[in-house]
């Protein structure tokens, strides 16, 4: 080696230059130990160095990095026509915010009688809805929805609550069904009209038999669809005991002075094909109410809510004391509603009867009732779409949507509308008068989520007291998104 032979050398020259036996010679010896000591201990070492294998940088397993952390999954957040959505990543949680928004103006002719009688009406507008919705599941077994109007109504400065509800869905009760547990302030399940959404139905407002028809209370109902596939079944059913209260959020929403009320509502497809493009919907309603003696309003509002008297009004003022709905003391009523229904395509017919059977302390048995019907025809081709869960009726949806650029131009989807109904609140000595309406209609469904409709309703009235006809015209703009 190399290095012990310089080594050598230098340890001959160091010999050479020393004098024998001296000190220095003893001292170079000792070095001369050392030295050889150090030079077998380098030799041992690189030895061991041979021995082991070279190690090849292609294949030299790098040290084990640290396992990356699993990604965090995150929400999904998705923005379309049916509002702002926000969904959990394992799908358990699923909430919905929208918007609805409808702006009425109207425009009103009356006969002079019933203007020097009952009140000058006033062209008007403003919002009939400004709401808030959300809606959503928890896991799979929960729903909820919370809706509130900020358009308010007649002496309420308050928000309005509408559909605010928890709802349980999925109880067992045999053959592999199962019914839903809604408990909460939502529609009662009565009226065909009432219980179709306001952005779907065929005309701006509810038919003149609303009067009679129960809309939100506070109460908790058992429902269920069944015959027939999923989301294409032919009957469906919904029981409820409810409480009357008012829209008002408030600690107590009840009305102490009422008792609770009992409705029911069942409904069947005896024709149903063309994947619902052709159907026949009948339908039956029951209502227990108690009113307990508390005071029982049966005033008519005529078809748009821009109109500031009711004329079919059984509580009139002008009525002397004695001779009005309310001082008969109502002490039970029992309502009955029929309804009918039948879509052909683009051709769709609706249809409903309600009586109402007053028990009274003082007037004894008195009875009311009224009827509707009506139509319409979409021109466009689209057809109404049919509920199956709750069996109600659904709005067009355009099959070009209209715009005037891009590759979507289209005309959106026309409809054109009619109905007609009548009231009668007259029976015994309390005389309530009638109201008639015709109500001619134009829809133009610009896109899923705008709408801009025309009415023109023809009222007549025949009171005891007074009598004519009025003209209203109204058109509406409607956005939900």
């Amino acid at each position: 080696m190399i290095r012990s032979a310089f080594l050598a050398a230098a340890l001959v020259c160091i010999s050479a230059a020393a004098p024998a036996q001296s000190p220095e010679a003893e001292e170079i010896a000792a070095l001369k130990a050392r030295i050889e000591q150090l030079e077998r201990r380098l030799d041992a070492l690189a030895a061991q160095q041979e021995a082991a294998p070279a190690a090849d940088p292609q294949t030299e397993t790098p040290p084990a990095a640290a396992a990356p952390a699993p990604e965090k999954a995150e929400p999904r957040v998705s923005l379309d026509g049916g509002g702002l959505r926000v969904t959990s990543a394992d799908g358990s949680f699923d909430s919905r915010i929208r918007l609805r928004l409808q702006y009425d103006y109207a425009w009103f002719r009356q006969d002079r009688e019933l203007e020097r009688i009952v009140g000058d009406e006033q062209d008007g507008t403003g919002f009939r809805e400004a709401r808030l919705l959300f809606t959503g599941k928890v896991f799979d077994d929960f729903g909820y929805s919370l809706d509130i109007d900020f358009a308010g109504q007649t002496g309420a400065d308050s928000p309005v609550f509408k559909d605010v509800f928890l709802q349980y869905n999925g109880v067992p009760y045999g053959g592999g069904r199962t019914f839903n547990v809604r408990a909460g302030h939502y529609k009662e399940p009565f009226g065909l009209d009432e219980l179709n959404s306001d952005v779907d139905r065929m005309f701006q407002e509810n038919p003149l038999l609303d009067v009679f028809v129960p809309s939100r209370n506070a109460g908790v109902q058992l429902s269920s669809a069944l015959l027939g596939e999923p989301k294409k079944e032919r009957l469906t059913w919904t029981f409820g005991v409810f409480k009357e209260t008012d829209d008002i959020p408030s600690s107590n929403d009840s009305d102490e002075d009422q008792g609770y009320q009992i409705t029911g509502r069942v409904t069947g497809l005896p024709y149903y094909t063309d994947d619902g493009r052709r159907l026949i919907h009948l339908g039956a309603a029951y209502s227990l109410r108690n009113p307990d003696g508390a005071r029982l309003r049966y005033n008519v509002r005529p078809e748009t809510r821009l109109s500031l008297f009711r004329y079919a009004d059984p509580d009139s003022p002008l009525f002397p004391q004695g001779f009005r709905l309310q001082d008969t003391i109502a002490d039970d009523v029992n309502l009955l509603g029929l309804e009918a229904a039948a879509i052909f395509g683009g051709f769709t017919f609706q249809s409903e009867y309600v009586r109402s059977d007053v028990d009274t302390v003082i007037g004894g048995d008195l009875a009311y009732d009224g009827w509707y019907a009506q139509a319409g025809y979409t021109l466009t081709g689209e057809h109404r779409p049919y509920r199956h869960d709750s069996a109600r009726i659904g709005r067009p949806v355009p099959a070009r949507p209209f715009a005037v650029k891009g590759e979507r131009r289209g005309p959106g989807a026309w409809e054109l509308a009619a109905r007609y109904g009548s009231v009668d609140l007259s029976d015994g000595p309390i005389r309530g008068g009638e109201h008639d309406a015709l109500t001619l209609g134009i829809n133009w469904y610009l896109n899923d989520n705008v709408l801009w409709s025309w009415n023109y309703i023809r009222n007549t009235i025949d009171h005891p007291l007074y009598s004519g006809d009025f003209d209203s015209l109204q058109t509406r703009l409607q956005l939900e998104f």
